[in-house]
C-alpha cells in the first residue's frame, strides 16, 4: 500500500509536471491557436506529444508513459475529434492510430526504462555484495597474517619465558633466606621487602607473557552469551565503581547460544572492558556498555558481545595496531590484554573486532564467536 501511494504521488510531482504534464498543455495549447486549414502545422504539432510522452517513461517508467500519453489522449479528443475550436483537420484514421500510438509508444518506453533500472539496481546490489565480501577476504587475510605473526612471537617468547622463569624462582628463594639471617635493623629488611615485591611483580609479568604466548587449549561448550556477560559485568562493576565510570548491560531478546570456553571468553570480557574503563577513568565519568545480538557474516552465522564506552577514540595510528602485542597508550601498560583477547577468541573460530565508527566519541570492541 506505501508503494502504491508513493507511485500516485511521484506521478502528480513537479518532476511529471515539468518534463511531462507542462509540455503536453504546451502542445495542446498550440494545437487550438493553429488555424484548420494549416494541415503540416497540425500534423508536427500531433507528432509532438510523443515527446513528452516519452520524457513521462523516464521520469516514471511504464507508469509515467501511461499517465502521460493518457493526459496526451484527454488533451487532444476535444480538438481533434470534438471540433472545439480550430480544430485538428486530419482525416479520422490518422487521428485514431495517433492515439493507439501513443499508448504503445508510452508502455514500450517506460518498460524498457522500468528493466533498465532493475538492471542497474541489481548491478549495484551485486557490487555491494562483491565489496563486501571483499572486505570480508581482506579482514580474513589481515586475521591470518596477524596470528601466524603471532605464533611466531609466542613460541620466541615462550623460550625466553621459560628462560628467565627459573633464576626469578632461584632469586626469590634466596631472598626469602637472606631474610632468616637479617638483623633487626628495618633498612635492610624494607629493602630485602622491596626485592622480594619486584620478584614478584616480575613473576606476575612473565605468566602474562606465558598466557600470551601458551593459550590453553578451550574445552567448548553451549553458553547463553548474556549468561557471559553478566558474569564478567559483576567483576567489572568493582573496577568501573572506582574510575567513576557506570556499567549497562543489554541482553539481547534472542540471545545467541555461543560454543565456547566460558572461562576464557569471559577473560577476554573482562580484558576489552578493564582497557574501556581505564580509558574513561581519567574523566571520572561514562558507561561502559556490553550488549549480546546475533549478526552474519557470509555464510557463518555468530552470536557477537559487544563491549563499548564514551572514549576518548582510539588515535588512526594505534588502531590497525591495536591486537598486536606490546602496543599500549598507557605508560603502565604492557600490550598484552588485547593480543592475549584476539589469541583466545581467534582459538574458538571467532573474530575480535574494532568497530570502524561510532556516535561521537564511542568506542566499541565486538567478539564474534560461533552459535553454539
Amino acid at each position: 500500500m506505501d508503494s502504491a501511494n508513493r507511485s500516485f504521488r511521484d506521478l502528480l510531482g513537479a518532476r511529471m509536471w515539468v518534463l511531462s504534464y507542462g509540455p503536453i498543455l504546451l502542445v495542446t495549447a498550440l494545437h487550438f491557436a493553429t488555424p484548420t486549414h494549416a494541415h503540416g502545422a497540425h500534423d508536427i504539432l500531433r507528432r509532438l506529444y510523443y515527446l513528452p510522452i516519452l520524457l513521462g517513461a523516464f521520469a516514471g517508467g511504464w507508469r509515467g508513459g501511461l499517465a502521460a500519453s493518457l493526459v496526451t489522449a484527454l488533451c487532444y479528443i476535444p480538438h481533434g475529434f470534438l471540433a472545439i475550436g480550430m480544430h485538428d483537420p486530419g482525416r479520422p484514421v490518422e487521428k485514431v492510430l495517433e492515439l493507439v500510438l501513443y499508448q504503445v509508444v508510452a508502455v514500450v518506453a517506460g518498460v524498457l526504462v522500468d528493466r533498465e533500472r532493475e538492471e542497474r539496481r541489481r548491478q549495484e546490489r551485486l557490487a555491494l555484495r562483491l565489496q563486501a565480501t571483499l572486505d570480508e577476504l581482506r579482514a580474513t587475510e589481515r586475521q591470518l597474517v596477524r596470528s601466524q605473526s603471532l605464533a611466531a612471537l609466542g613460541q620466541m617468547t615462550s623460550g625466553l619465558a621459560h628462560e628467565i622463569r627459573n633464576p626469578l624462582h632461584a632469586m626469590k628463594g634466596t631472598a626469602e633466606v637472606l631474610g632468616d639471617f637479617l638483623p633487626d635493623d628495618p633498612r635492610p629488611r624494607r629493602m630485602l621487602e622491596l626485592q622480594v615485591r619486584e620478584i614478584d611483580r616480575l613473576a606476575a609479568l612473565l605468566e602474562r607473557f606465558l598466557a600470551f604466548a601458551r593459550p590453553r587449549a578451550p574445552e567448548k561448550k553451549a553458553h547463553l552469551a548474556g549468561d557471559l556477560v553478566r558474569r564478567a559485568a559483576e567483576l567489572l562493576r568493582v573496577e568501573a565503581a572506582r574510575a567513576g565510570v557506570d556499567v549497562d548491560v543489554r541482553v539481547a531478546a534472542d540471545d545467541p547460544a555461543v560454543g565456547c570456553d566460558a572461562a576464557q571468553i569471559e577473560q577476554v570480557i573482562l580484558n576489552v572492558g578493564l582497557n574501556a574503563i581505564q580509558a574513561m577513568a581519567p574523566a571520572k565519568r561514562g558507561t561502559l556498555r556490553l550488549a549480546t545480538s546475533r549478526l552474519r557474516r557470509g555464510e557463518v552465522e555468530y552470536g557477537a558481545i559487544r563491549v563499548a564506552n564514551d572514549g576518548p577514540p582510539i588515535p588512526q595510528d594505534l588502531r590497525d595496531r591495536l591486537f598486536e602485542p606490546f602496543v599500549t597508550s598507557r605508560e603502565n601498560g604492557t600490550g598484552l590484554g588485547l593480543a592475549i583477547a584476539e589469541r583466545i577468541v581467534d582459538a574458538h573460530g571467532g573474530l575480535l573486532e574494532v568497530e570502524p565508527g561510532g556516535e561521537g566519541r564511542e568506542v566499541a570492541f565486538v567478539i564474534h564467536l560461533p552459535q553454539g
